[in-house]
C-alpha cells in the first residue's frame, strides 16, 4: 500500500506543480491583459472627460492654458497617470509636470502622431526612460477635437508596475489556495488511503483463505465504488464455487454410489457362482445380470470420460450438412416397441421445405436419441410426445415436448448438473449414468448454440435446441 500511497501522492505533486506553472504562466498573462484592458478604457474615459473640458473651453470664450494645466495637475492626482497635451508640431502645450516627450522619445513614433491626429486613439505597452531609470507603462494616445479637427494630442501614461502588482496580488492569493487545498487534498488522500488499505487488506485475506479451498467466505460491501462492487464480484465468485464445490462432492458422491451398485452386483453374482452358492441351473440367469451390469458400468465410465472432454474443448466436433428430419425419424425406430409399450400417442410435424442442418451427426444424434429416451422414458402411460422441426432466422429449432409432470423453477435450475436427482421416484426409473442432460448441454455448447428447457402445468415437459439451418440444392 506504500507504494500505491507514493504514486497517488506523486500524482497529486504534480497536478500541483502543473497548477502552479498554469498560475504563474497562464493566469499571470490572462490576468495582465484583462487589467491592461480594464486600465486603458479607465484612460480612455479620462480622457473623454478632458476632451469635454477642452470643447466647454472654446465655446465658453477660447483655451485658458493656465487652467488646462490644473485641470492635468488635478487629474494626475486623482487617476496617479501623468498627462501631456501636444499640438501638431510636436510641441508640448500642458504636462502633469512628471513626464515629457523626452522620455518617449524612442517609443512613440511619427506615426503614432499621424493616427492621433486622423481622428483614432492608440494604446500601447513601451518603455520610458528617464532619471531613476526605465519602466514599463501603458500608453493611451487620445485626440482632442473640436469642430470635427483635431487640434491636440492627450498622451495619458501609467506605471505598469501598479497593474503587475494587483496581478501579483492575486497571483499570490491563488498560489496560496492550490497551497492550502494541496495540503488539504494531502490530508484526505492519507485517510482515503487508510480505508483502501483496510479494504484492500480484507480483500486480499479473503482471496487467500479461498486459495485454500475455503469457500464460505463474505465480504461486506460498504461503499457502491470499484472497491464495493469487487467486494460484490468477490461475493459472486465465493457463491459459485461454493456452488461447485457442492457439485463436486454431490458428483463423486453420485459417481461412488452409481458405480457401487454394478459393481456390488458384479463382484456378489461372480462370488456366488465361483463358490457354489448359485446352482449351475441358475448361473446362465446370474451370468447374463452380470454382463448388463458390466455394460451399464462401462457406459457409465464413458459418459464421465465424454463429459469430461467436452468440459475441457478436447472433444472435436466434425461438423457436416445432413437431413435433421431424417435423424429425428431414424432415432424414433430404435423406440418404437417402447412407444407401443406404453401406447404413447405421437404428435410428429417435421418442417415440410428440404434443408440440411449443419453440426456434427453423430454427436446430434446423440442429442436427439437422450431427448426421446428421457421423453419416452419419464411420460405416462397413453400420454403424447410431441416432436417439432421448424425453420426462424437460419436457424433450425428441434422441439421434443412429453406430457409427464412438470418440473418446478427450482428443479429446472439444477436440471443441467451432472448425477441431479428431483425426487426419489424419477431417480429409480433412471437406467443411465445420470450424466445424459450435462452431456446434451456441453455437446450443444461446442456447436455455439442453445438449448433450453421449460415445463409448466399445460405443456409438461419442452426442450428445444437450435442448429444452423442451410437451404437444400439439388
Amino acid at each position: 500500500m506504500r507504494k500505491l500511497f507514493g504514486k497517488l501522492l506523486s500524482y497529486q505533486v504534480i497536478v500541483l506543480v502543473i497548477g502552479y506553472v498554469f498560475v504563474v504562466v497562464g493566469a499571470n498573462a490572462i490576468l495582465e491583459n484583462y487589467f491592461i484592458e480594464q486600465k486603458t478604457e479607465v484612460l480612455l474615459e479620462h480622457a473623454r472627460d478632458f476632451q469635454e473640458i477642452y470643447s466647454e473651453g472654446f465655446e465658453t470664450g477660447g483655451i485658458d492654458i493656465q487652467k488646462l494645466q490644473r485641470d492635468v495637475t488635478n487629474l494626475r492626482k486623482f487617476t496617479g497617470a501623468d498627462l501631456m497635451l501636444i499640438n501638431h508640431s510636436g510641441q508640448l502645450l500642458v504636462s502633469s509636470g512628471y513626464m515629457d516627450l523626452n522620455v518617449f522619445a524612442d517609443e512613440l513614433t511619427s506615426d503614432d502622431f499621424i493616427t492621433i491626429f486622423s481622428g483614432q486613439h492608440i494604446s500601447k505597452k513601451i518603455y520610458a526612460h528617464n532619471e531613476s531609470g526605465t519602466e514599463q507603462v501603458l500608453l493611451v494616445g487620445y485626440p482632442i477635437s473640436y469642430d470635427d479637427e483635431t487640434t491636440f494630442a492627450l498622451v495619458i501614461s501609467v506605471p505598469m508596475p501598479e497593474i503587475q502588482k494587483n496581478v501579483k496580488e492575486i497571483s499570490t492569493i491563488t498560489l496560496s489556495a492550490l497551497v492550502i487545498a494541496g495540503a488539504i487534498g494531502v490530508i484526505l488522500l492519507t485517510f482515503f488511503m487508510a480505508e483502501v488499505k483496510r479494504e484492500i487488506d480484507e480483500l486480499r485475506d479473503a482471496v487467500d483463505y479461498v486459495a485454500e479451498g475455503n469457500f464460505d467466505k463474505r465480504i461486506k460491501v460498504r461503499n457502491n465504488d470499484e472497491l464495493g462492487e469487487l467486494a460484490h464480484r468477490f461475493n459472486e465468485m465465493a457463491i459459485e464455487l461454493d456452488k461447485l464445490e457442492e457439485g463436486k462432492r454431490r458428483f463423486i458422491s453420485n459417481l461412488t454410489h452409481d458405480l457401487r451398485s454394478p459393481l456390488t452386483s458384479i463382484s456378489g453374482y461372480t462370488k456366488g457362482i465361483l463358490d457354489g452358492t448359485i446352482p449351475h441351473e441358475n448361473q446362465d440367469r446370474y451370468l447374463k445380470i452380470v454382463y448388463d451390469e458390466s455394460i451399464r458400468l462401462s457406459k457409465m465410465i464413458n459418459d464421465v470420460l465424454d463429459l469430461s472432454r467436452l468440459e475441457s474443448g478436447k472433444m472435436l466436433v466434425n461438423k457436416t450438412d445432413f437431413d435433421i428430419n431424417q435423424l429425428i425419424v431414424e432415432t424414433l425406430d430404435k423406440f418404437e416397441q417402447r412407444i407401443i409399450n406404453k401406447n404413447i400417442r405421437m404428435d410428429i410435424r417435421l418442417h415440410e421445405e428440404k434443408f440440411f442442418a449443419h453440426g456434427d451427426l453423430q454427436a446430434i444424434g446423440r442429442v436427439v436419441y437422450n431427448l426421446i429416451d428421457n421423453a419416452v422414458k419419464f411420460i405416462d402411460p397413453e400420454a403424447t410426445l410431441f416432436i417439432r422441426t421448424e425453420i426462424k432466422n437460419d436457424k433450425v429449432l428441434v422441439g421434443i415436448q412429453n406430457t409427464a409432470p412438470y418440473i418446478s423453477e427450482e428443479h429446472l435450475k439444477n436440471i443441467w448438473n451432472r448425477f441431479y436427482k428431483m425426487d426419489t421416484s424419477r431417480g429409480q426409473q433412471k437406467n443411465s449414468s445420470g450424466l445424459g442432460l450435462s452431456i446434451i448441454k456441453e455437446i450443444i455448447k461446442a456447436h455455439d448454440e442453445k438449448i433450453e428447457v421449460y415445463s409448466n402445468k399445460d405443456i409438461g415437459v419442452l426442450f428445444v435446441f437450435s442448429l444452423p439451418a442451410i437451404s437444400y440444392k439439388k
